[in-house]
């Protein structure tokens, strides 16, 4: 290389110099070898007992659209916010009590991390044009349960604010009551101060969050909610659940406990560990609910109404009109209350009206049922009601209004089944589950409601029954687990469940049955049937290898396009078929054209949010992996030529398509290091922090931490770097990974000149990187005897006995000729020349090696 080529030539000019005034080696004068200089190191610690600097404030620029949740994690403050707000990451680094925070942008989400082992007491109050996070004004260390703890003042922080009390962080305590039960405080109103802090034993607070058990799940308020989303805890990488607040909320004061979860105390939003998967939290109009999605739920909140009752009884039965009665009964008895409505007086006619959408809904005319509801005024619930919020929504003719549309194709008419009070009512989880299959919802969440109400479905009048019914079958059998397949055995016999059947049939490895019954649907009279029987039969041969992935290609863009005789793709199908295209495009190693094939596809019924997903992540992974191409199966040749660049370029695109989680960690870890390949450090630290905020694995997170010290290194970011490899920790950790990291903080120490904590820890390391520093190390600081005796191990590894050198290996031995000269050791210098036998290092390098070794003695000298 150019720059090691000139450094070269300026050590060997200097030790030629040396040797013509035969006098041993200084250390002064330039030598291309000298000592780097130091970098400023950003406080990253505490201030001590009598630091008069105490008194922090820290501005979080969070608008009033932003929500925000506050807690603990080990040592560590965490504030999230729910928005990526890209400018706080120039708030990293801080001052004073909050020096070592850092900030993590994700695609939907801004997180803060702030290392207070002492764990003070923090107040946190909403400004007009943000959060304010204060510590104590003054400080001072005091004894508390056996723990050192930074505590307020008497004159700081005696006082009281009017809506809370500062006082240090209360331990988490474990009670045994249910969450309503076990909290402590009461809410009201938020006071004008707008101000919350963690409340104690003793502390009156005004101001907090207090769970509310209902039926089936658990509400949280909160007077304007933000959003949720998962995090692994930084600390343990546990699975946190959490929602925030956009106003004060004054957040959970003390520590709950129940059947699969925790509930965390909070100074802003709610924060739930899950210890159960089948835990999930959905947001509210009055805050945040918290529920389980399983067949066998965990009990949350209030027991939920027996089901031992006939379906007739069932609200379900009741709201919308249905009766046990055959379709002619049921069309007979719609025509008869439409008729009752066009006679209807007005003071009737609201009455009439849900009478005639409840048969027609009954009878199957579903398209009728909700244009009769389009024309009826809703009921508003009386707002000073402290049952408001569940009544409006938990109403007959709110439900049937909700159902008419969902089947009527109306999915915003439907929004009003999304609402979490339905878990109170399980017959009605059933509709929950439809109107997550036809609005693209996660689907295993959305597979369980339907498994777990399909024998209810089946028991519904035959109009109702056939309608939904098979639509379910096809999804259970598409995307549902083994256990929720088993529910619907035996699957009822008709065409109808045809295609359900031969899906079903591919997932018991029965190929060929199942591909002559796909076949056999494609002539079909359901053109929508037939559809997607052709794309299902692509599908399955390719799973097979029945068929190659650019011959699957070729047959998915042609049924978009409706070629050889087959019509175009419905529109509510085409998604399915382009989705099919894209993982064919994949496997043939054409991620880019797989990802315009993507941009654009929304969830739909057959292909909800998470399947669409898993595409992106597919494409994704290729492209940052593209060296898994053989490992794939893929022939030679077929990956697209893509730069670098042009690779990083498709996957910043992509990825915010693609959701949080282990698996989004891991392609960010991918694309971190292609961006350090490609010499965008500072992008690759951002990767690398994002990457580290999703990863549950301590080992992973270890991983990504030291991946984060390099880009910070390359970035000139030492502070960062320092702060990572401290967090690189894992109970595990395998030995490379303990090499890397310790070679990394020996750079660190290296930059920042403290040559020895960097040769001490490279003490052990016997890696050719760990070699190579110490090597740097002892020739900045002119130990030449020890430098040859370290560059000699890495050349006696990397030099070959025969045979041409690569312009490494060439530098390499030029480096071991320099240092032994240096070090006046001209045995070391006599064994190189004959290990190399006349082989060339380059004109210029066989030019000075010539020089040096006319400097050396007749006889060489022995040590």
């Amino acid at each position: 290389m150019t720059g090691r080529n000139r450094t070269d030539r300026i050590m060997v000019s200097c030790l030629l110099l040396q040797a013509l005034v035969a006098a041993p080696a200084t250390a002064e004068g330039v030598d291309g070898l000298q000592r780097a200089p130091v970098a400023a190191v950003t406080q990253d610690a505490l201030g001590q007992k009598g630091d008069q600097n105490t008194q922090t404030a820290l501005f979080l620029p969070f608008d009033a659209q932003t929500g925000i949740a506050a807690f603990w994690s080990g040592p560590d403050f965490i504030v999230v916010a729910d928005q990526p707000v890209p400018a706080m990451m120039r708030a990293s680094g801080g001052t004073g009590v909050f020096s070592g925070l850092t900030v993590t942008v994700l695609d939907y989400a801004t997180l803060l991390r702030i290392p207070l082992p002492q764990h003070p007491a923090l107040r946190l109050s909403r400004q007009k044009e943000g959060w304010q996070l204060q510590a104590p004004e003054s400080a001072f260390l005091q004894k508390k349960d056996g723990q050192t703890a930074l505590a307020p003042s008497a004159a700081a922080g005696g006082g009281v604010a009017s809506t809370s009390a500062s006082a240090p962080v209360p331990a988490a305590t474990s009670t045994t009551t249910a969450p309503a039960t076990s909290a402590s405080a009461g809410s009201s109103s938020p006071s004008s101060s707008s101000t919350a802090t963690l409340s104690f034993t003793g502390a009156a607070s005004l101001h907090t969050i207090t769970a509310q058990p209902a039926p089936g799940y658990v509400l949280f308020p909160l007077q304007q909610p933000g959003h949720e989303f998962e995090l692994p805890d930084p600390a343990t990488g546990a699975r946190l659940l959490i929602a925030t607040s956009r106003t004060a909320s004054g957040g959970v004061a003390q520590a709950q406990h129940a059947v699969g979860y925790s509930v965390r105390p909070t100074l802003e939003g709610v924060v739930v560990e899950a210890d159960a998967d089948q835990i999930v939290m959905q947001g509210a109009a009055k805050g945040a609910v918290l529920h389980a999605v399983s067949l066998h739920p965990v009990p949350v909140g209030l027991p939920l109404p027996e089901q031992g009752v006939e379906a007739s009884r069932q609200k379900d039965w009741q709201w919308f009109g249905l009766q046990e009665a055959s379709p002619a009964t049921l069309a007979a008895e719609r025509e008869e209350k439409l008729a009752a409505l066009a006679k209807a007086s007005p003071g009737q006619k609201k009455a009439a009206t849900f009478a005639a959408a409840q048969a027609a809904f009954a009878s199957g005319a579903f398209q009728k049922a909700a244009a009769l509801l389009a024309d009826m005024p809703e009921t508003t619930p009386d707002s000073g009601s402290a049952s408001a919020a569940g009544s409006a929504t938990l109403r007959p003719e709110i439900a049937l209004r909700a159902a008419s549309a969902l089947l009527a194709g109306n999915l915003k008419g439907a929004q009003a089944l999304a609402a979490p009070e339905w878990i109170s009512l399980p017959e009605f989880h059933l509709w929950q589950g439809l109107y997550g299959l036809y609005a693209g919802q996660n689907s295993q969440r959305t597979a369980i409601l339907l498994a777990a109400g399909f024998a209810q479905a089946q028991r519904y009048p035959a109009p109702l029954r056939d309608r939904i019914v098979p639509a379910m079958a096809l999804y259970i059998a598409r995307y549902g687990t083994p256990a929720t397949v088993r529910t619907m055995e035996p699957l009822p016999d008709g065409p109808a469940y045809d295609l359900p059947r031969a899906l079903l049939q591919a997932r018991e490895g029965k190929t060929e049955t199942a591909r002559v019954a796909l076949e056999n649907l494609t002539a079909s009279d359901d053109a929508q049937r037939a559809a997607i029987a052709r794309t299902e039969i692509v599908r399955l041969m390719q799973d097979a290898d029945l068929i190659a992935p650019d011959m699957a290609a070729d047959v998915y863009r042609k049924l978009l396009k409706g070629e050889n005789g087959a019509s175009p793709a419905p529109a509510d199908i085409r998604t399915l078929t382009a989705v099919g295209l894209a993982h064919a495009l994949i496997r043939n190693g054409e991620p880019k054209v797989a990802l315009s094939v993507l941009e654009g596809l929304q969830p739909s019924a057959d292909v909800p949010e998470d399947v669409l997903a898993e595409a992106y992540r597919a494409a994704l992974y290729r492209l940052v992996f593209n060296g898994a191409s053989t490992s794939l199966g893929l022939p030679p040749g077929s990956e697209e030529e893509l730069s670098v660049t042009q690779r990083t370029a498709l996957v910043a695109q992509g990825l915010p398509h693609v959701p949080d989680g282990a698996e989004k960690a891991k392609l960010l870890l991918g694309y971190g290091r292609l961006l350090l390949e490609a010499g965008h450090a500072d992008t690759a630290a951002t990767a690398f922090s994002q990457a580290i905020a999703m990863q549950a694995d301590p080992q992973a997170r270890a991983e990504g931490e030291e991946l984060l010290a390099q880009a910070a290194m390359q970035a000139h970011q030492l502070a960062l770097a320092q702060m990572a490899l401290d967090h690189a920790v894992s109970p595990l950790m395998p030995d490379d990974l303990a090499a890397r990291k310790a070679y990394d903080a020996a750079r660190v120490a290296q930059a920042r000149g403290e040559t020895e904590k960097a040769q001490a820890l490279l003490a052990h390391d016997e890696s050719d990187a760990g070699l190579d520093l110490r090597g740097q190390l002892y020739e900045a600081d002119h130990r030449w005897a020890d430098a040859v005796l370290v560059v000699g191990r890495l050349a006696s590894r990397g030099l070959p006995q025969d045979g041409a050198l690569t312009e490494a290996q060439r530098a390499l031995a030029f480096r071991l000729a320099t240092d032994a000269a240096a070090a006046r050791d001209w045995e070391t210098l006599h064994r190189l020349k004959d290990w190399l036998a006349g082989r060339t290092l380059g004109r210029e390098r066989d030019a000075l090696f010539t020089l040096l070794l006319r400097q050396m003695p007749r006889s060489p000298a022995s040590h």
